[in-house]
């Protein structure tokens, strides 16, 4: 495990981690970026508001992410079925044998 040094709103933290010095720094990056658009376009003037309401944009960008791909992993297990039951029908075993 390494230590990666990162700054976050000019603060600087150490971060642990067995993933790469630059994957540290980019999501270092993407957090700060979250931050400077809420100071931008928020009345939040508060650090702490604004990095709560940076959390919240986060979180919800990785609940919508999360859902999306249960949903594109349901279609596909559905097109598999589907594609299951015309193999076996076009090789006569019959689509209840799944």
């Amino acid at each position: 495990m390494r230590t990666v040094e990162v700054k976050i709103l000019g603060q600087r933290f150490k971060v642990k981690s067995d993933d790469g010095e630059d994957y540290i720094q980019n999501l270092a990056k993407y957090v700060n970026e979250q931050i400077t658009e809420i100071q931008r376009t928020s009345q939040a003037v508060a650090t702490h508001n604004v990095t709560v309401l940076a959390a919240l944009n986060i979180a919800d960008a990785l609940f919508k992410a999360r859902e999306e791909k249960e949903n594109i992993l349901r279609e596909v297990r559905e097109r598999i079925r589907r594609l299951v039951r015309t193999v076996r029908q076009a090789s006569g075993e019959g689509a209840d044998k799944e």
